[in-house]
């Protein structure tokens, strides 16, 4: 397993796994957005409000386990809900919602050692659960400098998030031994679609920003649709 902290295109998929999100961010307009407290920044903000969207976007064959280990909580996506990350590590749930679209997170501050870094997990959807009882289908870590919009300190450690793929401070090297193409600077996409059960579709994408041939930035996602 690696940090999350420390090949063919596939646009329409990517563009299908974010649209939904997409839609409240660019329904809100930018005085309603000014005026709140609330808001995503950052990585979050350019992956699900669409941005990346021209990045160049490739496949890879085999699914990752969607199990994150964060230390004291295991996170399932999909299952694990902001309410259980809440009960383990404390912040406050922020959300918003346009016609019938709804979206909550967690934003936490970690400054500890040399890297410090911003977490961010996302929940999304249509039914009326209130946000904090939505399960999370978004993870995002990258590196910060100055303080973050409404951010918490987590009220235990949160240890470095656990997933089976290249992380902050690699570089275009690790990406290109893992999926066999990768930039120096700027956004790449990684993808994976394969059928669920009950004639569903499970996809799942990662999203890196590079600078200077290092990852400073993270984003993975799973989300299933019928």
């Amino acid at each position: 397993m690696r940090s999350l902290d420390t090949t063919s295109h596939d646009r329409r998929g990517a563009a299908f796994l974010f649209s939904g999100i997409a839609a409240i961010l660019l329904s809100l307009t930018s005085t309603e957005l000014a005026a709140s407290d609330d808001k995503l920044s950052g990585l979050p903000s350019l992956v699900l409000g669409g941005q990346t969207a021209t990045a160049q976007t490739l496949q890879f064959e085999t699914p990752f386990d969607n199990k994150v280990n964060a230390g004291s909580l295991t996170i399932v996506l999909e299952k694990t809900t902001l309410d259980d990350v809440k009960a383990t590590f404390g912040g406050t749930v922020r959300s918003r919602s346009v016609e019938g679209l709804s979206i909550g997170w967690l934003c936490y501050e970690l400054s500890t050692g040399d890297l410090p870094r911003r977490i961010w997990l996302v929940a999304n959807g249509r039914d009326a659960d209130a946000a904090d009882k939505k399960p999370v289908t978004f993870i995002s870590t990258e590196e910060v400098s100055g303080a973050a919009d409404k951010c918490d300190t987590p009220t235990v450690a949160l240890a470095p998030l656990l997933l089976p793929v290249p992380t902050l401070k690699d570089g275009t090297d690790a990406l290109e031994k893992r999926f066999g193409a990768a930039p120096k600077q700027g956004m790449v996409r990684y993808s994976h679609q394969q059928p669920g059960e009950q004639n569903t579709t499970v996809m799942q994408s990662l999203v890196y920003r590079l600078k200077d041939g290092l990852i400073d930035g993270i984003a993975f996602t799973q989300v299933t649709s019928k």
